[in-house]
């Protein structure tokens, strides 16, 4: 694998873990509460980090997923919670934001992803990702602008709560 993919993985790795502490204090309740004026709440949150994952390298290039289909238009771009996410749901979501980042760095380094499909963003117009090397650097930056989401959720939810 080259650097820079590593290092993107690195730091979707960093920020998932970073999202995990940071969301370890709050109870099921709360990660599912949307505050006023949010379509969405934190577990759901949770959920679109590892379906967008799935989709963006592993559908996309035509490999199975690693992940339950049933989660994907649970979670995927354009949803939200339609029903309370439950404890055992949420503790599956926290375990999928590790494994499925560790399990792409293993496909990777078996060549998994060359027959990828080009995939326009439709949250950033103009935006192609042209191959798995692309597909991981949006990752990584998706996961950050999520965990931005997080911080002011959670704000949100002990203010509101």
């Amino acid at each position: 694998m080259k650097n820079k993919i590593v290092k993107n993985i690195e730091i979707s790795k960093a920020a998932r873990n970073k999202l995990l502490s940071f969301l370890s204090d709050l109870t099921t309740d709360e990660l599912n509460h949307i505050p006023t004026g949010f379509n969405n709440n934190l577990a759901w949150q949770m959920g679109h980090l590892v379906v967008s994952q799935q989709l963006l390298c592993y559908r996309l290039s035509g490999n199975e997923l690693i992940i339950e289909k049933e989660l994907i238009d649970l979670y995927k771009n354009g949803s939200k919670p339609e029903r309370y996410i439950t404890a055992e749901e949420i503790e599956q979501m926290k375990g999928y934001l590790l494994s499925t980042i560790d399990q792409l760095a293993i496909d990777l380094a078996q060549n998994k992803f060359d027959n990828y499909t080009p995939y326009t963003i439709s949250t950033f117009p103009g935006l192609t990702l042209a191959n798995i090397d692309d597909a991981i650097a949006f990752i990584a930056c998706h996961d950050g602008l999520h965990y931005g989401c997080c911080l002011g959720l959670k704000k949100l939810v002990k203010m509101q709560g």
